[in-house]
């Protein structure tokens, strides 16, 4: 678990048109180097926050929202995409390999938490000039996408 907060917390996309709430610890913090996460983000690599999606509530704005199915994903399955149409924000994913689960950004937070790395997946696809995530063991670095085992572990969260 990355942040062990029971607190609510608040966030929004740039225009702050979007808004939502999650309670509750995350039960993953992760760090894609993927294609299509650097794409839909437009860095490096993204980090997201992985929360039940129970424990997931946009507050406002959801009208505003527009889904992308990304069907050219390394895994062969389709990965739905949520943005603003207003600012562009990426604000959720949803993978059909972790049903119930709301993957979310989290530069999107109001607030920095005190967010840490529990893995990093797809490092085959990761640019040159990135290091290592610090804090990630060995055993949670993962060439392309996390094995059965790291699913057993997020999904025994729920």
């Amino acid at each position: 678990m990355s942040v062990s907060s029971d607190k609510a917390r608040t966030g929004s996309c740039l225009s702050k048109k979007v808004t939502f709430k999650t309670t509750g610890p995350d039960i993953n913090c992760a760090v894609c180097h993927c294609t299509n996460c650097r794409r839909n983000n437009g860095s490096t690599y993204t980090v997201k926050a992985w929360f039940p999606d129970k424990r997931f509530k946009f507050t406002s704005g959801e009208d505003l929202l527009k889904q992308h199915d990304d069907s050219d994903t390394n895994t062969g399955g389709i990965v739905n995409r949520w943005f603003c149409s207003h600012c562009g924000s990426p604000i959720l994913t949803r993978s059909f390999r972790v049903p119930g689960i709301s993957i979310v950004h989290v530069g999107l937070f109001d607030e920095a938490w005190d967010w840490r790395i529990d893995f990093e997946q797809w490092r085959k696809s990761r640019m040159s000039f990135v290091e290592d995530i610090p804090g990630v063991s060995d055993d949670c670095r993962y060439y392309d996408f996390p094995d059965k085992r790291e699913f057993e572990r997020v999904m025994a969260k729920l």
